[in-house]
């Protein structure tokens, strides 16, 4: 894992203390694709074939659909032939949504949209009410910087 990702994924735990499975991908795949993975797959068991016969190889190319070919070999060289629950992380996902509302929110207004106009469009991406968008905005959250990229 890249130094930038270990940092991120460390901000990010100090915010959201993510299960351990999470956190174990994550440090093989980086956080991007560990929580591109929870998002298709939360709340399932996923079994991590090897790759060694025809179901093996269908499913390793399955992992590839999500999170692509070589996050999906470095997955398959850590956790092949183990079957691991992979938690939903409701919260930590809602958290990374709200973080991402902020600064997107700030950026605008910063360049100049209105405030009314930004809770409009950020309610459609989101697929939230624009009642719902001014709560998370009116919360206050920790500033963080660069958490995904």
């Amino acid at each position: 894992m890249k130094p930038k990702d270990l940092e991120q994924l460390q901000k990010l735990e100090e915010q959201l203390p993510l299960p351990a499975h999470v956190r174990e991908i994550a440090r093989v795949v980086g956080l991007p694709s560990a929580l591109r993975l929870v998002s298709e797959l939360g709340g399932t068991t996923w079994e991590f074939a090897k790759g060694t016969n025809r179901n093996g190889q269908i499913k390793v190319a399955a992992l590839g659909d999500i999170l692509g070919e070589e996050a999906a070999a470095l997955l398959t060289n850590h956790l092949g032939g183990g079957k691991i629950y992979i938690p939903q992380c409701a919260a930590a996902l809602r958290r990374l949504r709200d973080l991402e509302i902020h600064r997107q929110f700030e950026q605008a207004v910063r360049e100049g949209i209105t405030a009314n106009t930004v809770v409009a469009e950020l309610a459609r991406a989101y697929k939230l009410s624009d009642r719902r968008v001014w709560f998370i905005l009116k919360q206050y959250l920790e500033p963080q910087q660069d958490l995904l990229c």
